[in-house]
């Protein structure tokens, strides 16, 4: 992938228990191909220039999968109590989730092949130390 791609940032739903904690509009989080990567703000840039890549791709250990979860709360869940910087959490499409390197779990799957790159529809910012109640 040459062209770097155009991020788009998204204003961030106040996550509550009557959105089940969602941070992005009711509209993105009910489509089926519409899943989150949450990461830290500091790998924006390299995303949008090289896409998505495991951490074996990077060199930065033996995961070799990239995540992405079924719903923005479950990446909130999963930074909040790591959040020692600022993140990011991205909303990207698939255009289908049957592929043989797609591993499809109950709240998330796991993407095994760095040629499979979703459209990236925006991201929401995280904050160092961002609560929520």
């Amino acid at each position: 992938m040459n062209a770097k791609k155009l991020m788009i940032r998204l204003e961030l739903v106040p996550p509550t228990e009557s959105n089940s904690y969602c941070v992005f509009s009711q509209d993105l989080e009910e489509k089926s191909l519409v899943l989150f990567h949450a990461t830290p703000k500091r790998h924006v840039e390299a995303i949008a220039n090289a896409g998505f890549r495991s951490a074996h791709d990077l060199g930065l250990g033996e995961l070799r999968s990239v995540s992405y979860a079924k719903r923005s709360s479950s990446c909130l869940s999963h930074i909040r109590g790591k959040a020692q910087e600022d993140y990011v959490i991205f909303a990207v499409q698939f255009s289908t989730l049957q592929q043989d390197a797609i591993v499809e779990n109950v709240s998330d799957i796991h993407v095994y092949s760095s040629e499979i790159q979703p459209e990236i529809l925006g991201y929401c910012e995280i904050p160092k130390g961002f609560h929520y109640s």
